[in-house]
């Protein structure tokens, strides 16, 4: 990581930006914003969800994994849940994406980058054969580790319900399938998977044919044989060879299946159905809370208690009596160690290398981190960096926020709304960070300076909050108790709902109304609150009256508005008259990546923020983690990232990569933008 500068200089914004070529006229398109020199972190440590591959010293990352699975080979493959791939970790601990491609889901079968999936959170190993359960596309998936490519073995892709086929992979039906085991019963080597949303557990050959192995299809908490017996949402399942072990989430219990020809025969492991923590003894006294899988070791399955953030052992032959190897109950970190000394958060899929001194993997997915444990207890981070965040006042990177969300400029100070602290941070000139308000807010989102002032949207209040330079915090306009609505009027008689961009032009407020669709000005002497656009209803600039569709950020340019159309991941321009058309991306509300190009040619994914400096408007592409820049002929192209990677790295203008930029200012020079899923402000010099 670049080291934090010792001394940071904020260069004023300019509040009123003039334009020299009356609308952009006969200016040619020179101004495009410049060529970015450099990025480096501000406050803040990194770490988050995201999308990185690369050896164990580069910014790797995931976005909550789910399951892991370990081949005869040693390769680790691990379902990287809302990146919508397999990730593969070798024994040097790269890690690559395997099959998928990051962030576009789907259900094609194909070799590697070909392939696609939809949510896979559950992932076995048979040899170097591994089978998936791909939860949004409802079927159960085949993939060779050797070549890559991926088939669908059972189920519709896109079609859920409840339909077995024991002659075949036709007609059958899942429901968001989870957990998935491998192992011969009776004379037959099967899957077993955990059909969550049917509450049962389906046995699958190797060609695709399906019976109900045991659960009736609705929640229940029932011990008895087949179909009789009645699960809650299952969502792990391990063999050991002689039975099948459940891990039974919506019920808090460890179920055992003992084979009955061609059905199962349920009982209760351990726990009663009653969420919480009790260790230390065996049966029904055991409580867990939301355990989603487990891995068979011996006479022993080590469960991942996912809602008490740690992993559990119980023994198969004493009555399920339960220890905690790892993990301190009831307490979400990242931290290892040994035994209570390790932290987890909302750990799910958990599997065995099945070596003689076999190791645990672990998907610690409120981390977003893979982890290695021990049968000792002994927990490290094998790929992955935890969220950085917390509430931390100190220099530089010992700084913590939590989702900051946006940024403004006043002097040599910069502030932030640090949206998950409901409160605003101030980062000085030296790196320091202090908390400049107390936590008044509720999720605070944009930010802007108007003289020695902020004037900040406080989304979940509904209302715009002014502070002072002393850090006094008033309701400027908007419901001063939390009420929303759509009303113009003075002061605290309007109302927004849930407002999440602010700009000025020093006259007047500009708000994105975000809950309403709508575009709404204040003016700054009166706090008088009218509707520049929209009419509190989501749609398109086309429709009659144009419309938004939860706007997120404003700019103004000249006499113009411009507008961060988030989910039309679209820029719409508003004139003084109230005239939205749409200046760049998709007029029809479509997402994508198309760069170097021009106007409605382009494409943005969920851009929020948005700020213009001298006549170049900067664009916080939030979807595609990238910083864009749309010029006076409304030419886009990328600033700053890679729209292929979510990261954070701080270098030259080549080398610097991002991680959902949101909050976006700046000043000839000098752009300024929080990288929320990192919890880091950051700046780009050009």
């Amino acid at each position: 990581m670049t080291p934090f500068p010792v001394h940071i200089r904020f260069a004023r914004v300019l509040v009123v930006i003039l334009v020299v070529c009356a609308a952009f006229a006969g200016c040619g398109d020179n101004n495009v914003g410049g060529k970015a020199e450099s990025v480096a972190a501000l406050a803040g440590a990194a770490g988050g969800p995201g999308f990185f591959d690369g050896s164990p010293s580069d910014p790797v990352r995931f976005d909550s994994p789910s399951a892991v699975a370990v081949t005869t080979t040693g390769d680790r493959f691990v379902a990287d849940t809302e990146n919508h791939v397999i990730r593969r970790i070798d024994a040097s601990g790269n890690v690559t994406t395997f099959a998928g491609a990051f962030g576009v889901s789907g259900s094609a079968d194909g070799t590697g980058a070909a392939a696609r999936f939809n949510k896979p959170t559950g992932i076995i190993a048979d040899g170097t054969t591994l089978y998936i359960s791909d939860t949004g596309n409802h079927t159960i998936r085949k993939m060779i580790s050797a070549s890559g490519i991926v088939t669908t073995l059972a189920g519709t892709p896109g079609t859920e319900g409840f339909s077995d086929n024991p002659a075949g992979p036709d007609n059958v039906l899942f429901r968001s399938p989870g957990g998935i085991a491998v192992g011969i019963i009776g004379l037959e080597k099967s899957l077993i998977v955990a059909d969550t949303g049917n509450h049962s557990i389906r046995r699958v050959s190797l060609t695709g044919a399906t019976v109900t192995y045991a659960g009736s299809g609705a929640p229940g908490f029932d011990n008895a044989v087949g179909t009789s017996a009645s699960f809650n949402s299952p969502r792990g399942v391990t063999f050991d060879g002689s039975s099948i072990f459940v891990a039974d989430t919506g019920n808090h219990a460890i179920r055992q299946i003992i084979p009955a020809g061609s059905v199962g025969s349920v009982s209760t492991l351990a726990g009663d159905g009653t969420p919480g923590y009790v260790d230390n003894t065996s049966g029904a006294s055991v409580r867990f809370s939301s355990p989603v899988s487990l891995a068979s070791v011996g006479s022993d399955l080590y469960v991942s208690d996912t809602g008490n953030h740690v992993i559990r052992k119980v023994n198969t032959t004493n009555l399920g009596f339960t220890t905690t190897p790892a993990g301190s109950p009831q307490i979400a970190g990242s931290a290892d160690g040994t035994g209570g000394l390790a932290r987890f958060h909302s750990p799910e899929g958990i599997t065995s290398d099945g070596l003689s001194q076999a190791s645990l993997y672990v998907a610690d997915t409120g981390n977003h981190a893979v982890r290695r444990v021990t049968l000792g207890g002994s927990v490290t981070t094998v790929a992955g960096n935890p969220p950085q965040a917390g509430l931390v006042n100190a220099t530089g990177e010992s700084a913590r926020f939590d989702a900051p969300a946006g940024v403004a400029v006043i002097g040599d100070d910069l502030f932030v709304s640090d949206q998950g602290n409901d409160t605003i941070r101030k980062i000085t000139s030296s790196g320091v960070v202090t908390s400049f308000t107390g936590g008044v807010f509720s999720a605070p989102q944009g930010i802007v300076a108007q003289g020695s002032d902020l004037y900040v949207a406080d989304s979940e209040n509904h209302a715009i909050r002014k502070v002072t330079s002393a850090g006094v915090v008033s309701t400027f306009a908007g419901s001063d108790a939390g009420v929303e609505g759509f009303a113009d009027g003075t002061g605290t008689a309007a109302r927004f709902r849930v407002p999440k961009g602010v700009a000025t032009d020093g006259s007047f407020l500009y708000v994105a109304d975000t809950g309403n669709h709508a575009i709404r000005k204040i003016e700054l002497g009166t706090g008088i609150v009218t509707t520049v656009a929209g009419d509190g209803l989501s749609g398109m600039p086309t429709d009659t009256p144009s419309r938004f569709k939860s706007p997120e950020g404003v700019a103004v340019l000249g006499s113009d508005l411009y507008v961060a159309d988030t989910g039309n991941h679209a820029i719409q321009k508003v004139t003084p008259a109230g005239f939205v058309s749409t200046y760049a991306g998709s007029d029809a509300g479509v997402p994508g990546f198309a760069d170097d190009t021009t106007g409605t040619a382009a494409r943005f994914d969920t851009p929020r923020g948005i700020a213009a400096v001298d006549s170049v408007l900067y664009v916080a592409d939030t979807g595609n983690h990238v910083i864009r820049t749309i010029s006076t002929l409304r030419k886009v192209n990328t600033f700053v990232g890679n729209s292929g990677a979510a990261t954070m790295r701080n270098g030259d203008s080549t080398d610097g990569l991002m991680n959902a930029p949101v909050g976006i200012t700046g000043s000839p020079g000098t752009i300024y933008f929080t990288d929320i899923n990192e919890n880091v402000v950051r700046k780009i010099l050009f």
